[in-house]
């Protein structure tokens, strides 16, 4: 381990053994402009010798010290998947990028059709493979949060306040993106959106011993389910409301969640034990997908695919719109 900050008993106790089980070293820095839940970057995803967790200058004491034990969780489940059985994630094609692309266009025109006010041609445009890439970045994303915030939860009992803390500021923010977008994407991906990040935090609020996560709180207009009768939700559940909506979706990805993080979180500490979340989370997610119609979307690859995918994206773009449109679309 790499670092001239001073660390409490725990974690440098959490980082060395992270390292010794991964066979692999971690340098920890500050930065000022590091991401408020830090970053990792580590040696299964980029051609490193080595792996960085960075977080905020100004974290100290029990924020520096939940940022590490978050990240050394995730980079345990990495390099237990390398080690065992290989470690993939989402990544995407020229075919996944027009199929996607696609289907949100449809989406697009049944929403247009009802609206007064129509959506300029060139944000819709630009809107396909917005959308596209930010259901990418959820899926690589989010049905690792509550794997790895359960496992902190029960591995560093010491951070609990500080995670409840951060969690419930992370949901908050989680539920304002997109929030300025509502009228302007489908429907149907605004609902899903939020759908996930209300599912996420629901199964940590019961996970995670805490009212503070629940998703009522996080979500101004999910306050009106607080406390419904069996009567007064049957006959709101179907208005056209996107949060009403978002509640009824996001119960049902719970239920998924909790189908597929039936896990001991005390387990022991091993190599095969961080495998085994590595593939409840590839499992959870490819159920989440078929769920949301995206299983076609995104295709299960080595890091390094993913990487390349992304200096490519503007030409995939391109082609998508190239495909879906034909001669309206002029080359780039």
């Amino acid at each position: 381990m790499k670092t001239n900050m001073p660390l409490s008993k725990p974690i440098r106790a959490f980082v060395s053994e992270t390292e010794r089980m991964l066979d692999t070293g971690i340098t920890l820095l500050r930065k000022p402009e590091a991401a408020p839940g830090g970053t990792l970057i580590d040696v299964y995803t980029y051609n490193l010798d080595k792996n960085i967790i960075i977080f905020p200058a100004n974290y100290i004491g029990l924020l520096k010290d939940f940022v590490i034990a978050k990240q050394c969780t995730y980079l345990l489940i990495k390099g237990a998947a390398a080690k065992k059985s290989g470690y993939k994630v989402c990544s995407f094609t020229q075919d996944s990028v027009y199929t996607g692309m696609r289907q949100i266009y449809l989406d697009a025109l049944k929403d247009e059709a009802k609206k007064d006010k129509k959506l300029p041609v060139k944000k819709l445009l630009e809107m396909l493979f917005m959308l596209y890439r930010q259901f990418l970045e959820d899926i690589n994303e989010l049905p690792w949060n509550p794997i790895v915030n359960a496992r902190v939860y029960y591995r560093m009992e010491q951070l609990r306040k500080t995670q409840l803390y951060i969690l419930l500021k992370d949901g908050k923010q989680d539920m304002d993106e997109m929030s300025d977008m509502m009228e302007i994407i489908p429907r149907r991906y605004f609902v899903l959106d939020k759908s996930m990040f209300y599912a996420r935090d629901l199964y940590l609020a019961k996970t995670l011993p805490a009212d503070k996560l629940m998703p009522v709180i996080n979500i101004p207009q999910m306050k009106k389910f607080d406390h419904l009768e069996v009567k007064e939700m049957l006959t709101t559940r179907w208005t056209h409301t996107a949060w009403y909506q978002s509640k009824f979706f996001g119960d049902n990805m719970l239920k998924i969640m909790e189908k597929h993080l039936a896990v001991d979180w005390n387990g022991e500490r091993s190599l095969d034990y961080y495998a085994n979340l590595y593939q409840t989370g590839v499992n959870m997610t490819n159920e989440l997908l078929n769920y949301m119609s995206m299983k076609d979307w995104f295709i299960w690859e080595k890091p390094k695919h993913l990487l390349a995918a992304q200096e490519q994206v503007a030409t995939y773009e391109q082609a998508a719109l190239k495909k879906i449109f034909g001669d309206l679309i002029e080359d780039q």
